[in-house]
């Protein structure tokens, strides 16, 4: 079945939707509800819908804001808005975003049903297309990984990818991990041997559960074929993937570390942001190929998600350490980086990224200061208003009053 999600600031809508229409008779199952998109989007990860049913018009985040910040994040969503205003205005952006419907409340049932028919379709289309994609990208690396030297592999791999996976950017696109030849097991001892299983068995567990990236392992030696967004049901890993896997080649090449420290990492993925690599180990080591870019490449990867991780968690409390933590580096690392590559601190990013959305809800919308001070991630609304001044010269209603069309109340 796909997943929906219901999004609507009136209790009686959704649990008309719930109750009334025949959802797994079609196919679907409601997953959850929120009452407005900033809520909806905070619960994207938990309970990754197929399929978000949002209403237009809503509290602190409108339909057409929620599906604008989602598609950055999950571009395979599939958008249906639903409103009792007939408003060209919002028809326009529904269309300009690729939304797959626009109902007008109150909602007739049987076109409703018609509608998710065609979404059901198209859903089924996609996966046909995306498994047929997997299977061929899964056969491949099977082929490189049998016949082919590692450097072949990596550049074969990285050339396929191009073709089978156009949406599939950053370091971590390939990766090849074999276990280094220059430490042979004993002949009386099973413990290596068996260290090296557990490597690969926590791999193959960690690509097994995103259930939506290819790879092949065979003896000591596994391909992955991680590429980010590339089917919605990775959606939810793409953030971890894409530091969990140049961070493993920054810290194993070229210097290896105790097998036992990356099986532990592999199998608990789950929890893996905050945790630390257990510190003991069998004395057999691992080694990965280079990234098919180099360390300063890597830098700028880690730095990218992390802007991006702003750019869509703006308005909740982001700390040093939690980004530091999403990234898998210090404090005092992101920190020398994020200048680096970016002009900015931290700090002064993600200020300046909420001072520009409140500057477009300023003029765009018709929320109240404080409503706006709370969206964009200020508990106080004088603290938001001394910001704003500090950075645009003028305070929130000046700026709002200055706009053309704007009329001072």
């Amino acid at each position: 079945m796909y997943k929906i999600m219901l999004v609507d600031d009136e209790h009686i809508e959704i649990e008309t939707l719930k109750r009334f229409v025949p959802w797994e008779e079609m196919g679907f199952e409601v997953a959850g509800t929120a009452k407005n998109g900033r809520e909806a989007l905070s619960r994207m990860d938990e309970l990754s819908p197929d399929i978000v049913i949002t209403d237009v018009r809503m509290p602190i985040m409108d339909g057409i804001q929620f599906a604008k910040a989602a598609k950055k994040r999950w571009p395979r969503l599939i958008v249906i808005f639903m409103s009792g205003y007939d408003d060209f205005a919002y028809v326009k952006s529904a269309l300009m975003l690729e939304a797959s419907g626009y109902l007008l409340k109150p909602l007739d049932i049987d076109e409703l049903q018609e509608r998710m028919l065609k979404v059901r379709q198209k859903c089924a289309e996609e996966e046909r297309s995306r498994l047929s994609s997997r299977a061929l990208a899964s056969q491949y690396a099977k082929q490189l990984l049998q016949e082919g030297p590692p450097d072949a592999v990596e550049n074969e791999l990285k050339e396929m990818l191009e073709e089978l996976l156009p949406g599939a950017t950053g370091v971590y696109s390939v990766m090849l991990v074999t276990i280094d030849a220059a430490y042979k097991p004993a002949s009386d001892s099973s413990e290596p041997a068996q260290a090296k299983a557990k490597v690969l068995q926590g791999m193959q567990r960690l690509m097994a559960d995103a259930q939506a990236l290819p790879f092949e392992w065979q003896e000591d030696r596994l391909v992955v074929l991680a590429a980010p967004g590339e089917v919605h049901l990775a959606e939810q890993w793409h953030a971890k993937l894409a530091v969990v896997c140049p961070w493993i080649t920054t810290c194993l090449y070229p210097h290896p570390v105790p097998l036992s420290q990356v099986y532990e990492t592999c199998l608990h993925l789950q929890q893996f942001r905050g945790r630390h690599m257990a510190k003991h180990g069998s004395g057999q080591y691992i080694e990965a190929t280079p990234a098919p870019s180099g360390g300063a490449d890597r830098h700028a990867a880690m730095v990218h998600q992390v802007k991006s991780l702003i750019d869509l968690e703006f308005g909740s409390a982001l700390t040093i350490e939690y980004l530091a933590e999403y990234a898998y580096l210090s404090p005092n690392h992101l920190r020398m980086l994020f200048k680096e590559y970016t002009g900015y601190t931290v700090l002064e990013y993600m200020t300046k990224v909420r001072m520009d959305r409140a500057a477009e809800l300023l003029r765009d919308t018709d929320m109240k200061i404080h409503e706006i001070a709370t969206f964009v991630g200020y508990e106080s609304a004088s603290h938001f208003g001394a910001v704003f001044h500090k950075r645009r010269g003028v305070t929130p209603n000046q700026f709002r009053n200055r706009q053309p069309g704007h009329s001072a109340p």
